[in-house]
């Protein structure tokens, strides 16, 4: 029996596949929060957010795969028309960018690599002046860093400048 596109798209839709993909995502949450302890109303345990949170993209993921069944072909796309006409370019400089601040977080320290990580997507990915790039990310980062170290007293990676 030959299958043809429509009769592909209605076997797996986008919103079905999605839709699994969340339910399994919301159950593993579900199940992680239990074994970290979900405590009382009163006295919740460290997995009583996750476990809310797990429920919540559940029930939302039921409703889509639920409502996948219907009679709208909109919809109920194949799963191949995802990917026509995508522009990968900025998502994966974007991914990439953050991969390296990633890395080089602990190394150089909060300070370095959020600010070189600000100025890659500033400068990299949009076009501003390099004075207004400059400026954007150290004013965020020095913000960000007072607001971090003194405010919430947090600890941070000090790197190879001391701060």
């Amino acid at each position: 029996m030959e299958r043809t596109n429509e009769t592909i798209g209605n076997v797996m839709n986008t919103n079905r596949l999605s839709a699994l993909f969340w339910l399994s995502l919301g159950i593993s949450a579900q199940y992680g929060s239990i074994k970290l302890g979900l405590g009382a109303v009163r006295e919740p345990g460290s997995g009583f957010l996750p476990f809310l949170a797990g429920i919540t993209i559940s029930l939302f993921a039921l409703i889509i795969f639920i409502q996948s069944w219907g009679k709208d072909r909109e919809k109920n796309r194949p799963l191949a028309s995802l990917w026509l006409g995508l522009r990968w370019k900025r998502p994966l400089a974007v991914c990439l960018i953050t991969a390296g601040y990633i890395l080089l977080f602990e190394r150089l320290g909060f300070a370095i690599a959020t600010f070189l990580f600000l100025m890659a997507l500033l400068k990299g990915l949009e076009s501003i002046t390099w004075w207004r790039a400059l400026l954007l990310s150290g004013f965020t980062t020095g913000l960000s860093y007072l607001l971090l170290s003194f405010s919430l007293e947090s600890t941070i990676p000090k790197g190879i400048l001391g701060f």
